[in-house]
């Protein structure tokens, strides 16, 4: 079950209740969903009449900011927070939003500029319609997730039945992926609450000291944050981080020699992390801002888990607490656990005699089918 909770303001444009905004509501209600509109202040004169003979509720309740309204509501309903979304217009629905732990959604009609600047935006009645219940059918959690000593992995989707050729599949899904965050709408939205969804069931609100990275291309960096999933990890750290540690402009990894694509090599080793450590740094900015992070880093897709180690790898270098590596898709069940130290200035450009690496190993994890096709699902 699911609960939607919004606030008066965001129902009303150009000072008139939206017609449009209330029937989705009310079809929202109509499909299982609990709705209510909550404020500090009495319930608005049209409220009755705009949701009459519906289950829609009006809660007042005193600082609704500090997030108790919606953990009393999950009570109520016998839910999670995770499985609460707040329709968010104004700064103080936000804060509602993440002090109660519950998923944030922005009205895309708000005016107000922290709200615009959330990762999660619906455009209209109908996206909000769409995207709940998206959520609604969405009852999975990670497709993969594992636990190692220096790094933990998670996948969103098992791609492995998604074409018999995994290099082809690679690349095509990585293009798909691309036009995806490139172009925004409802499918990169969707796409963000799925992945917000399970960062949420993960406990993330708790992790303090939170740092998010993007997994850099193989392409040399430009020196700006462009980064194809740049955008996408920013949505996710608005929606599901307290946190508000992250430059723009700044990626954490400088690629400042291009590296071997490897989805292109069949004969190459893909599980030697030569090539990728000798190609990139960790960018200087965070030099006296790493120590004690802990660090999310977000990759397209993976299949031997190379990216995943070596960037733990440079991460533990440079004095973070813990690496959490999370790819949107995952391919066949090769992926590998990568012990390497890195024994120069992670820093500054790595040659091949500086680092250390133990033979790798079967990344061991548990699966969960419910996600297995919602990603292919997602971007056909």
């Amino acid at each position: 079950m699911l609960a939607i909770i919004t606030s008066p303001g965001v129902l009303v444009q150009n000072g008139t209740p939206s017609r449009a905004i209330i029937q989705a509501l009310l079809n929202i209600s109509a499909a299982g969903s609990a709705v209510g509109v909550t404020s500090n202040l009495s319930k608005p004169a049209w409220f009755d009449d705009a949701f009459k003979g519906s289950k829609v509720k009006f809660i007042k309740t005193d600082a609704r900011q500090n997030g108790s309204v919606i953990k009393e509501i999950a009570k109520q309903l016998n839910i999670d927070p995770y499985n609460v979304l707040v329709l968010a217009g104004k700064s103080e629905d936000m804060q509602m939003a993440k002090n109660g732990r519950a998923i944030l959604i922005a009205a895309g009609w708000s005016t107000d500029r922290t709200i615009r600047a959330l990762g999660i935006q619906v455009s209209d009645a109908a996206e909000l319609e769409a995207l709940v219940s998206l959520t609604h059918g969405w009852t999975g959690h990670w497709w993969f997730e594992g636990e190692k000593p220096k790094y933990r992995a998670r996948a969103l989707a098992d791609l492995s039945g998604y074409g018999r050729d995994v290099t082809a599949t690679q690349q095509n899904f990585a293009r798909k992926l691309t036009a995806t965050v490139k172009s925004g709408g409802p499918q990169l939205t969707a796409l963000t609450l799925l992945a917000s969804r399970s960062l949420l069931i993960d406990g993330v609100y708790e992790v303090e000291n939170l740092l998010w990275g993007v997994y850099p291309s193989s392409q040399v960096s430009t020196g700006g944050d462009d980064e194809v999933l740049s955008d996408f990890t920013h949505r996710l750290r608005t929606t599901v981080s307290l946190a508000r540690f992250a430059k723009r402009d700044e990626p954490l990894f400088i690629r400042h020699t291009a590296s071997e694509k490897r989805s292109l090599n069949r004969g190459a080793d893909r599980t030697d992390p030569t090539d990728q450590i000798t190609s990139m740094h960790l960018n200087p900015w965070y030099k006296s801002r790493l120590r004690g992070r802990n660090v999310i880093i977000v990759d397209d897709c993976t299949t031997h888990g190379l990216s995943f180690g070596v960037a733990a790898a440079f991460l533990a270098a440079g004095g973070a607490s813990s690496v959490t590596g999370i790819a949107l898709g995952k391919f066949g069940n090769t992926m590998k656990y990568f012990d390497i130290v890195i024994n120069s200035d992670p820093f500054k450009p790595i040659e091949a005699d500086q680092f250390e690496s133990a033979p790798c190993v079967f990344f061991a994890g548990e699966n969960d089918p419910r996600a297995q096709q919602s990603l292919i699902t997602l971007i056909p």
